[in-house]
């Protein structure tokens, strides 16, 4: 592919994926190629890569004669994907703790600030300051494959969480930073890990 159509791809594929997300289309919608050439004023080729893209994440599934659909993840799928990063991004901490530098710390912490600065209302703005936090700290480890598991996982979580606004949780971030500037951990990994379970918990973003 070159890099001309790389790049659009790309873009087409934020757009679609931010698209989706904010709940612009309907769980369920079928999206076509034809829409998206017009939409988007572009060939079939970069349409049909970032539709594959977005496939490949789970967020789409394709329909033969018909279109993509948008899918609804299932509570099962949540807890398989809180499963998978339970077992990742502790298991990568503990090998890899060393790595983090003083600078990501601070960069780290610096997401804590801004994530306790949004409104308690503006629940997206939070779950994706969540979201950066656990790339960031994963981001050390420098394993590219890895972390672009991660960030598909998060993806299809982000599609639970607009769907049912559930609450994204800072409050134990701190305390995993903290642990790990004081190498303890062990402790840092157990903090990690009741972070990410408390995905499942059932608990809702603050009304407007």
């Amino acid at each position: 592919m070159n890099k001309n159509l790389s790049t659009l791809k790309a873009q087409i594929y934020n757009d679609l994926f931010s698209d989706i997300i904010s709940g612009k289309y309907k769980i369920n919608t079928i999206l076509t190629e034809k829409f998206l050439m017009e939409k988007y004023n572009v060939s079939r080729a970069p349409i049909r890569e970032a539709l594959t893209q977005l496939t490949a994440t789970a967020i789409l599934s394709s329909i033969p004669r018909q279109g993509y659909k948008i899918v609804e993840p299932s509570p099962k799928q949540m807890r398989d994907i809180v499963k998978f990063r339970t077992a990742l991004e502790p298991a990568f901490l503990e090998m890899y703790y060393s790595c983090i530098a003083d600078k990501s710390i601070g960069e780290l912490k610096q997401i804590c600030y801004l994530y306790d600065k949004s409104p308690a209302t503006d629940f997206m703005t939070r779950w994706q300051y969540n979201c950066e936090f656990h790339l960031k700290l994963f981001s050390n480890y420098n394993n590219n494959y890895s972390y672009s598991l991660l960030n598909d996982a998060l993806s299809i979580q982000t599609m639970f969480f607009v769907q049912t606004k559930h609450y994204a949780s800072n409050s134990l971030h701190l305390a995993v930073l903290d642990y790990i500037e004081k190498k303890e951990i062990n402790i840092a990994i157990n903090i990690l890990k009741a972070d990410i379970g408390d995905f499942l918990l059932n608990t809702t973003a603050p009304s407007e």
